[in-house]
């Protein structure tokens, strides 16, 4: 699957939201894209974060080793003793905020 593929069909916002994590990722460090069926797995040592394009919206699971309380989480997973997975729901890239970003930089580290 290709990165226009998973976008192809989904409102212009939802790409633009994923173009604006991965400028957010490159202030942080170097990181790896992996295409998936369905998703796209971004990595470092390990996957960190995974991005699944909907329709009209993006569904970012970020990876951390504590629940987040985030206006925008939809679900939380407890997938190891001291694994988390919570997905963030994003319906325009302004709602990538500094909060965000220092979450997306906590996971970064820890999967490093």
């Amino acid at each position: 699957m290709s990165e226009d593929e998973l976008f192809s069909n989904k409102a212009s916002d939802v790409y633009e939201i994923y173009s604006k994590i991965l400028d957010l990722l490159k202030t942080i460090g170097p990181f790896e894209i992996e295409f998936k069926k369905t998703s796209i797995h971004l990595l470092s040592k390990s996957s960190f974060g995974g991005v699944h394009p909907k329709k009209k919206w993006l569904d970012f699971n970020l990876v951390t080793n504590h629940q987040i309380e985030h206006e925008n989480i939809t679900k939380i997973e407890q997938v190891s003793k001291n694994r988390f997975h919570n997905n963030f729901r994003f319906h325009s890239e302004d709602e990538l905020n500094q909060e965000f970003l220092v979450l997306l930089k906590e996971s970064y580290q820890l999967m490093s």
